[in-house]
Parts: C-alpha cells; structure tokens; sequence
C-alpha cells in the first residue's frame, strides 16, 4: 500500500526511527510523523527532524492523479485544488499523531520526574507499530490511524465538511474498504463518541504496555475471519476494542469507569487525544524532494491564503450545505475549544 518513500528521504533507518517512512495507505503515502523526543536505553533525547514530514515528490504525484479524476467531474482549476485537498488531509492526519506523541510525552516526562528512569516498555510501541502496520489484517489493531482519520472527519469546522471530497478523491478510505486497514475504521470512531473515547483508552494501554494486542483481540478475530471471511473479521475489530475497554456490563474493575449525568458508565482511566502541544501551524513542516520550494511556498508562513483562504476555497467546491456559526475557521483563535472533541 503506497509509494516507496526515496533512499534520501529515509531519514534514519527504520530500527532507530520507525516514524520516518510515508504512511501505509495510498490517501497518505506522501506524510509522516516524527515524534518529539528520541527515546533510547530509558532516557528521551530531543528529536531535532520532529514534525510533519512531506516527500513533496510524491505529493506532486498524488495531487496529479486527483486532478485528472476531477477534470473528469468538471471541477475548475483542479490542480490546484487537488494539491490542496491532498497536503490538507495529510496535515491535519498527521496532526493527530502529534496529539497522541503530546500526551505520552508529558506522560514519561512525569514518570521520570518520580522515579528518575523511563519504564521499559516506553518505547515498544512505535517500534510495533512499524512492524504491524505493514501486515494486511493484522494491523487492524493499530487504531491511531483510524482515530487520525476520524479526527479529520469529525472537525466541526469547514475542514470537516470536506469529507465528501476526501471520500470521492480517494484520499479517506471507504467504511467497507478493509484492504486498507485501520484507516478504514473512522466511521464508527467520527460520529460515536463512546467508540472515539474506547479506542484512544486502547492506543494508550498500547503505549504504557508495549502490548500491540491488549486484549487478545487478534486472535478472537482471526477466528471469525476464519469463519467468515475478512470482510467479517473486519466489521468485528471495533466491537471487539470497545466491548473490551467500555463493556456495558462491569462485572469488576468498576473503579474505572464513572457515570455521568445521564447515568451512562465513562471510563476516566487515560481519557483521549484533545489537543497536541503546540497548536496545527506551530508543529514544524519538514518538506523533502525537488519539489519543497513549491509546496514551502504555498503553505508557509509567508501565503496570505494558508490556511484560511485556501480551505474556503476548498469548501466552496465541494462543499454540500453552508455551515453555519461564527467559528467555521479550522485555525482561529476559537480552535482549542473544538480540538477532536469526539
């Protein structure tokens, strides 16, 4: 699934930083995330290439292929357009991942504050993932990249209402397209927020345990793909996830959970991903390839219409109703009160 990333873009080798591949689904080939610190032998070391990274090449890439699809539906100036729609939908994905890698940062940063050392299993995650996220089937456990998704999907702003486009273009995988795993998995995540909340408490039991598979969940649904199918073993995933995390019934461990307002069970161990450390356009834009100059320039500090200009623009376009309100705008100064509130 996606392009090859380039040897000169491959800025560590996949052992020492696992992060710094494209991602394993054709809509986001072109991004990658690296996380803010380094962390080896029990201790964190800054990241000096943190942020969202961009093979500007494949960017170019992807962007002409969706231009030639929306030519076809008769969208104006579709190379433009694409190139935006495409570096928008990598962006802000990739932003999610700083949210999670901002949570278990401050999290081992107040591990070593008690106890002066960092817990084994600290950095087992991010070098399973790299492992399972290559693995057809098995790394529908990785549920980051489905929580990535719907986060994008789930944005209350005019970002949120492109998720048409972001379907049509092929950029957001279809619900039944389980060929593409996790990032296939945003529906139920984007619009039930007892889902949202199951899956971001098992990405943190994922990193505070090093155990991919916390629950046995890999086993329970190879068994029902051996029974019936795949299709079906992937409808089951996000079941299997959330009836093991927030079951309905709590037989034990009710310490766990708490009940709201209206008397449903909440589980408060961890809680999710609100918000990152710094905000969207604080986090650093690593551009590589021949064409960085041109995306550097379309969506740096310096272009009067990134980002708000250029996601009205989008909007207009594909757009199916207008949204109404006063904080349609992704990046304002409202942002914060919004971010990936499930």
């Amino acid at each position: 699934m996606g392009a090859p990333i380039s040897p000169s873009l491959k800025l560590d080798s996949k052992i020492e930083n696992p992060e710094s591949l494209g991602e394993n689904d054709r809509g986001l080939r072109c991004f990658w995330y690296s996380p803010m610190m380094r962390i080896s032998e029990g201790a964190m070391t800054p990241n000096e290439n943190w942020g969202i990274h961009i093979d500007s090449d494949c960017l170019a890439n992807l962007a002409a292929t969706v231009a030639g699809q929306m030519e076809q539906d008769g969208v104006v100036n579709a190379e433009n357009i694409a190139l935006d729609l495409c570096f928008l939908f990598g962006f802000d994905h990739e932003y999610f991942h700083h949210c999670v890698d901002s949570a278990w940062t401050a999290h081992l940063q107040r591990i070593i504050a008690v106890d002066g050392q960092l817990p084994e299993n600290s950095n087992v995650y991010r070098t399973k993932h790299s492992e399972y996220i290559d693995e057809q089937v098995l790394n529908w456990v990785l549920v980051e990249e489905t929580l990535a998704n719907a986060h994008v999907v789930q944005d209350p702003t005019r970002l949120g209402g492109l998720r048409e486009a972001f379907l049509r273009y092929d950029l957001l995988p279809h619900p039944d397209e389980w060929g593409r795993g996790p990032y296939s998995l945003w529906d139920r995540a984007a619009f039930d927020p007892r889902v949202f909340s199951a899956l971001s408490h098992f990405v943190w039991l994922q990193h505070l345990t090093g155990n991919i598979d916390q629950f046995g969940i890999w086993e329970k649904i190879d068994n029902i793909c051996h029974e019936g199918g795949t299709e079906a073993g992937f409808d089951a995933v996000v079941n299997l996830i959330v009836d093991a995390v927030d079951p309905l019934e709590l037989e034990s461990d009710a310490h766990s959970h708490i009940l709201d307002r209206s008397g449903t069970s909440v589980p408060i161990s961890f809680g999710g991903f609100h918000q990152g450390l710094l905000r969207r356009l604080s986090v650093p834009l690593r551009v590589h390839g021949s064409q960085s100059g041109i995306i550097s320039e379309r969506y740096g500090s310096e272009n009067p219409d990134w980002p708000y200009g250029i996601i009205e623009n989008l909007y207009s376009h594909f757009r199916l109703s207008e949204i109404p309100g006063d904080d349609d705008d992704p990046f304002g100064d409202s942002d914060d009160d919004f971010e990936l509130t499930p």
